[in-house]
């Protein structure tokens, strides 16, 4: 059970940019965007998905920003296709811009689906009929491919009526690299990724999903 839960978390992220507002003159007449617009064009890239572009505005490897591994469960790929869809579907306010030296901070208010309160409601509703086809006399493979499309379905039925309600604040740091603004290296930001996942990783940490 906990292998299949943990396929919940299994969405590959890809990312974007779209660069927007007025430049601040530094440095010589070299204008850049401010650590504000970097952080907005940062999110809009996670929103349009264009990877090549993000390389502008990020300081870590792009090619980590893949969270985790592919899914081969074809009956969760669905699942898996409709979570991506939400995730990138947050909103955000840009709010108290700090800048020390070359270092900065930009908050970020996130507003998400509550994916934690999703997964709750998930588990609950498959419980009864995992006991059940426990005792069904399936074999291990049958058992997991029956538990998985329930899964499925279970949770499209809870995404239709899911609402985008959770706010949550992030404070994200920028660093000053050849007089531009970069977004710091988001993998070392557990804030930033609950807060994406709609508060879906410390639920499953809670859960020692990662033992």
């Amino acid at each position: 059970m906990k292998r299949i839960l943990c396929l919940m978390l299994i969405v590959a992220m890809a990312f974007t940019m779209a660069a927007c507002g007025k430049d601040k003159p530094i440095d010589e007449g070299v204008l850049i965007p401010t650590p504000t617009q970097t952080m907005d064009a940062f999110l809009q890239a996670l929103k349009a998905r264009d990877l090549d572009m993000l390389k502008d505005y990020y300081e870590g490897d792009v090619g980590d920003l893949s969270l985790l591994e592919e899914i081969d469960e074809p009956a969760l790929s669905g699942m898996v296709d409709s979570m991506m869809e939400k995730i990138l579907d947050f909103d955000y306010t840009l709010d108290n811009e700090v800048i020390d030296g070359n270092e900065a901070t930009v908050d970020v208010y996130f507003k998400t689906y509550d994916f934690a309160d999703i997964m709750e409601k998930l588990i609950a509703a498959i419980l009864q009929d995992a006991m059940v086809l426990s005792i069904s006399g399936l074999d291990q493979d049958e058992l997991e491919a029956e538990i998985n499309e329930i899964m499925a379905s279970k949770f499209e039925e809870l995404m239709k009526t899911a609402e985008k309600d959770q706010t949550v604040k992030v404070t994200m740091p920028l660093v000053m690299k050849s007089n531009k603004w970069l977004v710091k290296d988001i993998n070392k930001l557990d804030d930033f990724t609950n807060a994406l996942f709609g508060g879906l990783t410390k639920y499953a940490e809670g859960l020692d999903l990662f033992d």
